[in-house]
């Protein structure tokens, strides 16, 4: 195997190439590094890729089209070490028949890990308590109220990599579980996980939480519009991890600053959020910085695995796992950033 990796040896280089995974790179093949601390520019990966197997990518590597391709004949496999590929591939590439493996899964896993961590923060008030009170010298008694998981009607938008994740999660809370998607959800899946596939109306108007897992494309923009928002009952829990602009943000905020539900949002139309906008000062939004997962332990595992299965397919002729390997049909579905 001979693999080009784009990543610039900058400070987040080391997040994906530890010590160790940069050793294992070698180990498995003649590997071509990008020693600049900028990413690697389409020329200099056009000078590179000639008898490369292997185009290991990562945010900001330059998109596989039929300029870089051209000079690519040898080409196998695109490995993207983050999540989505939309950014990244191409309709030459899927021509040609360019295989790709990404850390999709793994990133899905762990942004199911951080809706859980999300619902868990917001119902039991944990920053209320932890930097509004208890730092300013405010001792809340035992009265005071918060809220649990356990036993709650949940309801999830759309049946992704994401949500197959947290249905699983979910089972230990006991909590009622439905959710929505444009096809029809396997039998074998509702029944092994105790839920059941509901529409966005029902879900919205009887659920006590509501979580977005919807990727963004020209489809899906503003999918959650007023008209579901104003379904949702008084006091029930709204949480965004897939993107912002799913959401319709001004219909958002008009129903946040009547008090009419709560909110966890890791996402925004507006990424950095203004320093004035109105959510910032309301006591029921929770607001992160785009921070559901994956978590930066991960990275150095996605990258080991996946130069590994590269390996096994370039070499060994070992088919790729499905849960990593992304065809065009699937890459249709992910959000374009």
């Amino acid at each position: 195997m001979k693999a080009l990796v784009t990543l610039p040896k900058n400070q987040m280089f080391d997040t994906f190439f530890s010590k160790e995974n940069i050793e294992l790179a070698e180990s498995l093949g003649e590997i071509v590094w990008n020693d600049a601390d900028t990413p690697m520019s389409v020329e200099d990966i056009k000078k590179n890729i000639a008898d490369c197997d292997v185009y290991v990518t990562c945010w900001g590597s330059p998109r596989l089209d039929k300029d870089i391709l051209d000079c690519a004949p040898k080409l196998k496999l695109l490995t993207h070490v983050a999540g989505t590929v939309v950014p990244f591939v191409s309709e030459e590439m899927w021509d040609r028949g360019i295989r790709v493996i990404c850390g999709n899964d793994y990133f899905a896993e762990s942004v199911a890990e951080g809706t859980i961590a999300y619902m868990l923060s917001s119902l039991r008030m944990i920053p209320h308590y932890s930097t509004q009170l208890m730092k300013e010298g405010i001792w809340a008694g035992g009265n005071d109220w918060s809220d649990s998981l356990i036993y709650k009607k949940v309801g999830l938008i759309s049946y992704g990599a994401i949500a197959k994740h947290l249905v699983k999660k979910l089972q230990p809370f006991n909590v009622e579980l439905l959710v929505y998607d444009i096809v029809d959800i396997p039998k074998e899946d509702q029944e092994k996980y105790n839920f059941r596939q509901a529409s966005m109306e029902e879900i919205f108007s009887t659920c006590d939480i509501v979580s977005v897992h919807t990727p963004l494309n020209a489809k899906t923009h503003h999918l959650i519009d007023d008209k579901l928002l104003s379904l949702l009952k008084k006091d029930s829990l709204f949480v965004n991890t897939s993107r912002g602009g799913v959401v319709d943000q001004q219909a958002l905020t008009r129903h946040l600053v009547n008090g009419d539900f709560n909110a966890m949002l890791d996402v925004l139309e507006k990424e950095p959020i203004d320093k004035d906008d109105v959510l910032l000062t309301l006591p029921n939004v929770l607001l992160m910085p785009h921070r559901g997962g994956p978590t930066i332990n991960l990275r150095k595992v996605i990258t080991k695995n996946l130069l590994i299965e590269s390996k096994a397919f370039v070499d060994d002729g070992i088919d790729l796992l499905s849960k990593d390997e992304i065809t065009r049909e699937r890459a249709a579905q992910m959000s374009n950033s």
